[in-house]
């Protein structure tokens, strides 16, 4: 259950990493900035969400899987290899699958309000605890001017070394590009290149 919780807040946080972060920063304001895009709850909610959709690249060990994602502020919703609906995943805890590619939704896990704001307090104190944390402005990826995030944090519910990095757009403050790496052998390493979705929502799983 705490897995499903952290998986929807996890998916959530992703959506809202376009937060407003100032272009040039100290240390200090650099490790405030990272650990805002971590948690983003509270006074670190930002104003504005992005949706971003585009490609998600798991890879265990030597196996790669390929994927799809739209991730709204509201939660994320998963396709396979050959954009069909796969799950709906949403911050609240619920979390759907379906079997038509989206022509009906099932319910898998709800997870209760008190739960959830545990997973909450749990991102929170991850950030909190977060380590290494690096800030390069004005660097390039594919062209495009972007800032770079780097930093390494323990999964507060296991224990697990994680690292992740950020390719935030300098100008709209949009990620084009996120990468995690979860301890393990094998180890975990998801990366997502997305692109703006604006036109783009989380279906209604009880319509």
């Amino acid at each position: 259950m705490h897995r499903m919780a952290l998986s929807g807040l996890a998916l959530g946080a992703a959506a809202w990493l376009a937060t407003a972060l100032p272009a040039h920063a100290d240390q200090a304001e650099c490790e405030a900035a990272v650990r805002a895009l971590m948690a983003p709850y509270g006074d670190n909610a930002p104003d504005k969400t992005i949706n971003r959709f585009g490609t998600s690249v798991t890879r265990i060990g030597e196996q790669e899987m390929k994927g799809y994602s739209l991730q709204t502020a509201d939660g994320s919703l998963y396709y396979d290899q050959d954009k069909n609906p796969v799950s709906l995943s949403f911050t609240n805890g619920d979390v759907y699958t379906t079997q038509d590619k989206g022509e009906t939704w099932t319910l898998v896990n709800s997870t209760s309000a008190e739960v959830m704001e545990e997973v909450r307090a749990g991102i929170e104190s991850q950030a909190e605890k977060a380590t290494n944390i690096t800030c390069a402005y004005g660097t390039d990826l594919d062209g495009r001017t972007v800032d770079h995030y780097s930093v390494d944090y323990a999964i507060y519910n296991t224990g697990k070394a994680a690292h992740s990095e950020y390719w935030i757009d300098a100008d709209t403050r949009f990620v084009w590009r996120d990468v995690t790496e979860f301890e393990g052998d094998p180890a975990i390493v998801i990366t997502v290149d997305a692109e703006p979705a604006p036109d783009m929502a989380l279906p209604d799983p009880k319509s």
